[in-house]
């Protein structure tokens, strides 16, 4: 559960920054904003699973 949660808030964290990135580098803001949005999305699978 701890890594589900570590894992979201990193990818959140990065996703964020992507946005605010992209206002003045779009490349390097898009692709810090896919890396979070693909972080976000692995977490589900550890947020769901119940050890």
């Amino acid at each position: 559960m701890k890594k589900g949660k570590i894992l979201f808030l990193l990818g959140l964290a990065l996703y964020m920054s992507g946005i605010y990135l992209s206002t003045n580098w779009v490349v390097t803001g898009a692709a810090i904003g896919v890396t979070g949005g693909l972080l976000m999305g692995a977490s589900t699978y550890y947020l769901a699973m119940k050890n």
